[in-house]
């Protein structure tokens, strides 16, 4: 499944991590870009922005704090 992911922080890190496991195709995004650098070396494509997210992917999910 194609996935867009919003939000790095110490949940949606392993969120994420749990999704390329299980051989997702990943979007990230992260205010801090540096916090997406060992999902992409793992295969996710790091997003310039959080609008890039619902271009072209079917299922999104944000994870942020209030």
């Amino acid at each position: 499944m194609d996935i867009g992911f919003i939000g790095l922080g110490s949940m949606g890190a392993l969120m994420a991590a749990n999704l390329l496991a299980a051989n997702h195709k990943l979007r990230i995004y992260n205010r801090t870009a540096s916090k997406a650098d060992p999902l992409v070396a793992r295969g996710a494509e790091l997003m310039s922005n959080s609008a890039a997210r619902s271009e072209e992917r079917r299922v999104g999910k944000e994870c942020r704090s209030r």
